[in-house]
């Protein structure tokens, strides 16, 4: 869009300068008027990135959290209001503030007060996660036509993270005895941010203990060096660390002789070129240092990646490649509508190939060919080495217009939510594919995405989950090893923590086609970042298996469950407002899981009595209550949903209610929360041996991580 330069004006923030994560505070922003002045009717628009999870704003209630004032040196006054939908993406939600009453000459002020404390609100929060240059987009329109432009500079401040609150390592996932490892160690923000300035020593343990170890390391800076490690027994270990009343963990690594390397990589995630934030620089740079994920795709929304933004992305995404350290591969996401395709992640294993948009509908300028429907593109694709994966976001994937030839991938999990449908919709089409996660992550932070905070500036429910990552076997760390084991679909989804799955038939292993008539049978280990909840086998889209998991032998434990969505399109989220109750007898503890958004709770209401506050997006939440002898039944009651189950009746066999709406439904079951192992090994054998079929495993933990394996396929004989 045209700009007028310093003729429309100019704008400044203050405080200026750099703020923590989740801080408090007042800012105001000062709008001087440019040459033309303001005239009566006439306004501007302060607009911020849609993906920012900083606090509401709001302009009715002087005593509530994010309340905005308005003033003038003019002779007018000034009428502000906030509008979620006000202006156009990624720049939707804005303060709008009309001059009436009268007009303002040039070098008159508007000043807006976000976060006003004088009249007893107690500020406005910023957002939970860094961003180098956090922008208030300030447009005028002096002359009361509703036609806004963009003034020349924008006011902007810095958001780094916040102050330390916990520690993690990260370890290779996999090694041979003897083999030297290294440790990485960061210290996180209370919403999970990296830290970049950090001086201390931090004292280590291994669990199981060995022989020698270095028990205490000091680090300078937030993610750093903590040595190495030599693991001389196969088993899995793990790291315990401390820093003062800092704590953590790392991921397990699993020691055995001839194992195939796991390599981490996010393949899915956009910058400000996008819908997201930050540049692509610094997107590649946290996936490698801060993320430490072995490799990182970048997939902005293609209608809106401008071709000097497309040459910015190929530019970075050569740069940063390095076998050995780090794969990069050159990506964008097809976003056409569902009826003509819906989202895909497109990824080349070559370097600097063409974006084919779906469309140019925010870049008409561009003049370019599009490639709609999806099928125009698969056409473009099959001569190249690309690779398409079937992803779920505002859109979803329109399975109708799968190509064997450049479809091979499908991502079931992301910040958007869990995607089990997609996965159960492919197989029952006969389709072979491969299980990916991704984050699609819209904050700058591919390969370790915290859950953003409830609300937002535009007062809705936003990428609520954790950031998904795949996990790849592949011999060595270089594009093409990752590239040839995504093609032979030897990889596996997690929710964005390093879970070790191992699912294997004989000599084969996940992805693999098996063509014969023998016996179905599998082999499944899982080595958990937390206690497990279930381990379940999929026979193509239906569980045929639930592994029992070890617990205490404590009674009087009822589970109760609730999982799904609303629809498949992007108003998906499934809520869980209830009360759960126990007649006959009281609730005496209760240990909720898988509660990781903000404001979801579970809290006693009675002796007898559960209030329930959830929302789920294909993934699992639920209780576990401990109920007294002689309790009869257990009820849970919501506006839309009714249900009692006598607990005697649960001792035979668990309860599962269809909730309506997509693999929606509700459970309850006599289970222990206490005594969970973090890892399981099994081996499972299906008494039927009909084919074709897809086998595949879902582990799930206490904390609500999952991890789900690409599925292995049983094929008749040719």
């Amino acid at each position: 869009m045209e700009s007028f330069g310093k003729d429309l004006g100019e704008a400044i923030i203050r405080p200026g300068g750099s703020f923590r994560a989740g801080e408090g505070g007042s800012w105001t922003i000062t709008y001087v008027s440019g040459r033309f002045g303001m005239d009566d009717g006439g306004s501007i628009l302060v607009a911020q990135r849609d993906m920012s999870d900083g606090g509401f704003l709001q302009c009715t209630s002087p005593g509530d959290p994010g309340y905005v004032s308005a003033s003038t040196d003019g002779n007018a006054r000034i009428d502000v209001s906030y509008d979620p939908w006000r202006w156009v993406r990624p720049w939707r939600g804005a303060l709008i503030a009309r001059v009436y009453d009268g007009s303002l000459a040039p070098g008159e002020r508007i000043e807006l007060v976000l976060g006003d404390r004088s009249e007893g609100c107690p500020g406005w929060e910023l957002q939970t996660f860094p961003e180098t240059k956090h922008e208030f987009r300030v447009l005028a329109d002096p002359f009361g036509t509703r036609l806004y432009r963009p003034i020349s500079e924008h006011p902007s401040i810095r958001i780094i993270p916040g102050e330390p609150a916990s520690l993690d390592a990260i370890l290779p996932t996999t090694a041979e005895p003897g083999q030297e490892v290294p440790i990485r160690v960061r210290v996180l923000d209370g919403w999970g941010n990296p830290l970049q300035e950090f001086s201390g020593e931090i004292e280590m343990e291994c669990d199981p203990p060995i022989d020698p170890f270095p028990g205490r390391v000091r680090i300078e800076g937030g993610v750093a060096s903590a040595g190495t490690l030599t693991f001389s027994e196969q088993g899995s270990f793990r790291i315990r660390l401390v820093h003062g009343n800092l704590s953590g963990a790392s991921n397990p690594v699993v020691v055995s002789r001839g194992s195939t390397g796991v390599y981490w990589a996010d393949l899915h995630g956009q910058t400000q070129d996008a819908i997201g934030t930050g540049t692509v620089e610094e997107y590649f740079s946290y996936a490698r240092d801060r993320a430490l994920v072995d490799a990182c795709s970048w997939q902005g929304n293609d209608f809106q990646v401008t071709d000097d933004s497309w040459e910015e992305v190929c530019r970075r995404t050569r740069e940063f490649n390095e076998p050995g350290r780090f794969a990069t591969f050159l990506g964008f996401e097809w976003s056409g509508p569902t009826p003509l395709g819906g989202d895909h992640n497109i990824m080349y294993l070559e370097d600097d190939r063409p974006i084919r948009r779906s469309s140019l509908w925010q870049i008409p300028e561009q003049r370019a060919e599009d490639y709609s429907p999806i099928s125009r593109l698969w056409g473009e694709l099959g001569e190249e080495d690309a690779m398409a994966v079937a992803h779920v976001g505002g859109r979803h994937a329109n399975l109708d217009y799968w190509d064997p030839k450049v479809c091979g991938l499908i991502e079931i999990y992301s910040c958007h939510g869990s995607f089990e449908w997609l996965v159960g919709d492919a197989l029952r089409r006969g389709y072979t594919f491969g299980i990916v996660a991704g984050s699609d992550d819209h904050t700058g932070r591919p390969g370790w995405s915290p859950p953003l905070r409830r609300g937002g500036v535009r007062g809705t429910v936003r990428l609520d989950m954790s950031g998904g990552l795949t996990g790849i076997y592949a011999e060595e760390l270089n594009r093409q090893c990752l590239w040839e084991a995504l093609r032979a679909r030897h990889c596996y989804a997690t929710t964005g923590r390093r879970i070790v799955l191992d699912v294997r038939s004989g000599k084969y292993v996940m992805g693999d086609i098996i063509h014969g008539d023998g016996p179905i049978e599998l082999s499944v280990e899982v080595v958990g970042t937390s206690p497990l909840l279930d381990v379940q086998v999929f026979r193509d889209d239906v569980v045929v298996h639930d592994q029992p998991v070890p617990t205490d032998r404590d009674g009087g434990w009822i589970r109760v469950i609730w999982s799904g969505l609303r629809v498949r399109s992007r108003n998906r989220r499934a809520r869980w407002n209830a009360e759960l109750s126990v007649t006959g007898g009281k609730i005496t503890d209760m240990v909720p899981f898988g509660f990781w958004r903000t404001g979801d709770i579970a809290e006693r209401r009675s002796p007898s009595e559960v209030s329930i506050k959830s929302t789920t997006s294909g993934d699992s939440v639920g209780v576990f209550l401990r109920v007294s002898p002689g309790a009869e039944q257990i009820s849970y009651r919501s506006n839309g949903m009714e249900r009692e189950v006598d607990i005697s009746k649960l001792i035979e066999s668990p309860s599962i209610f269809d909730a309506g709406g997509l693999n929606k439904t509700l459970g309850f079951s006599i289970s222990s929360p206490n005594g969970r192992p973090e890892s399981l090994r099994f081996d499972f054998r299906d008494k039927s041996t009909d084919r074709p079929h897809a086998y595949w495993v879902k582990a799930m933990q206490m904390d609500g991580n999952c991890a789900w394996s690409s599925p292995i396929y049983f094929r008749a004989c040719p």
